[in-house]
């Protein structure tokens, strides 16, 4: 099971910060694969339960996964993102620190089926991918408000 961790800072408060993190659609801002990400139901509330469609593109191929918001505590979000060949479970922390917020995010991903047998040949380009996650969700980070 591929895992993908970064800690990034952010300025802002750690309330400001979940905010932003927890609407999932803002990863079409952070997350270099994602090509958009919207809501199933746009009307519902952001709370658990809620789901978005996100279509990314990784190595050159399209995937659609259905992320769904499974906890939102104080401090801590755990997104999980599904389709038929694998399984995403993000887990984001954000501990408040002298000077805003550090923020854990790590993703742990399942191959399934037929996908199982690509691990060893897709952990090195998720690698790529959680550099480049990291880069930009700390210059997003950066700019929310403090």
């Amino acid at each position: 099971m591929p895992t993908i961790e970064r800690t990034v800072h952010s300025p802002a408060p750690v309330a400001t910060v979940q905010a932003y993190l927890r609407d999932v659609a803002n990863t079409e801002e952070w997350d270099a694969p994602t090509i958009s990400c919207e809501p199933l139901d746009p009307s519902a509330p952001i709370a658990v339960g809620k789901q978005w469609r996100n279509v990314s593109e990784f190595r050159g191929k399209r995937t659609e996964l259905v992320y769904t918001l499974e906890v939102d505590e104080p401090g801590h979000l755990r997104i999980r993102g599904e389709n038929e060949t694998v399984t995403s479970q993000d887990d984001i922390t954000m501990v408040a620190d002298g000077s805003g917020t550090v923020v854990t995010y790590r993703a742990d991903l399942t191959l399934k089926g037929a996908a199982k047998v690509a691990t060893p040949v897709v952990s090195p380009a998720l690698g790529r991918l959680g550099d480049d996650a990291e880069r930009s969700l700390q210059d997003v980070l950066g700019r929310l408000p403090v």
